[in-house]
């Protein structure tokens, strides 16, 4: 793990009262993928008192809590499986006074060792909303290259091969 950021991936109370809060906020979910439902959604699991949620957010993935070197929980990462041995990422770092600060680009980093050393994917994608300039540039400088771009949306890549060789993914990038 990072010095910076640690992912946790088990859930608990204090962290479902955290993501209902930060989905509440227009600032963090305008640029997120999550139907309008989501703040209800998490408000039914948090009232439904089950004894352990985090099978509830791995059920299609991996689900983690982005937490400070110090424990303090300041966003999430998702990975959602999809096809062709690849998984999408949604990096979101839901304390605003923690946006600029590395945080998101380091809990990437974490999030692409676990993808591709742990659990063997081919490639890993991320579908970025144009005006979220902060998070194209993060993935951009975590080796991601656009795919496909959209009016609203753009979509960004980063395989297997060119997350272990990098300087080959950086003279691509020149050509």
């Amino acid at each position: 793990m990072s010095k910076l950021v640690a992912l946790r991936s088990e859930l608990n109370e204090n962290d479902l009262k955290l993501l209902i809060r930060w989905m509440s906020n227009e600032h963090i979910y305008r640029f997120l993928n999550e139907h309008q439902q989501i703040t209800s959604q998490l408000k039914q699991i948090y009232d439904a008192r089950l004894p352990v949620f985090t099978p509830l957010f791995n059920r299609n993935g991996r689900f983690f809590m982005i937490c400070t070197g110090g424990g303090q929980a300041i966003g999430f990462l998702r990975m959602q499986y999809a096809p062709n041995n690849a998984a999408e990422l949604v990096v979101a770092i839901g304390e605003e006074n923690m946006w600029g600060k590395g945080y998101g680009r380091a809990s990437l980093m974490e999030a692409l060792k676990i993808a591709f050393l742990e659990l063997r994917r081919e490639k890993m994608i991320s579908h970025i909303y144009s005006e979220n300039t902060r998070s194209r540039q993060m993935f951009l400088n975590c080796g991601f290259v656009p795919t496909k771009a959209g009016e609203k949306l753009g979509e960004y890549e980063l395989t297997l091969d060119d997350y272990l060789h990098p300087k080959e993914l950086d003279q691509r990038m020149i050509v």
